[in-house]
């Protein structure tokens, strides 16, 4: 019996401690910022966010986007197919793989991916729910730094939202808004 009530107080004491983690302003901090996903197993992934991150910020102020380098990419698929970030770099064979579910991404299911912008080899690339709008204005950001491109072929669809800018319609012409 006092063994009994000694674990039962040694849970209730420890319980508050082992619960207490800093995931809700992980989730404040990722409402607030547009986080540009990239890895730490191919380099040039984050030079090219930083890049990105530069023009987004200076076109869409707003969107105050920043940097979130994961150790490899399957941690990326993890945090896209969880919804914990809807945009990363990836470079072109990565993003395939990681969309059908193949190869090192197998682990993680399909994970149904657009693109918004060929980075020369390498892609940025969207999760499918990311909004119509938020694809729009990221194409139109991009595409004021000169960076918006068609790659010549893609296995990947291209992001409603972006499709819509790179035709020529307005924000406020989007369907749905």
């Amino acid at each position: 019996m006092l063994i009994g009530l000694a674990a039962g107080i040694a849970a209730s004491t420890l319980a508050p401690a082992a619960a207490h983690t800093l995931y809700p302003q992980w989730v404040a901090y990722r409402r607030k910022h547009l986080l540009v996903g990239c890895h730490r197993k191919d380099l040039e992934t984050y030079r090219l966010a930083q890049d990105l991150v530069e023009e987004i910020n200076h076109a869409l102020p707003k969107a105050k986007a920043r940097v979130a380098r994961a150790p490899h990419p399957e941690r990326l698929a993890s945090l896209i197919g969880t919804d914990q970030m809807e945009i990363a770099i990836l470079s072109r064979a990565d993003a395939v793989e990681m969309a059908g579910g193949q190869g090192k991404f197998a682990p993680y299911g399909q994970i149904p991916l657009t693109w918004i912008n060929d980075l020369s080899g390498y892609l940025l690339v969207a999760d499918k729910d990311l909004p119509l709008r938020h694809g729009w204005m990221l194409a139109s950001a991009l595409g004021e730094s000169g960076r918006a491109k068609h790659p010549e072929t893609t296995d990947l669809p291209l992001h409603p939202g972006a499709a819509a800018k790179l035709d020529g319609l307005e924000l406020d012409d989007l369907p749905g808004e």
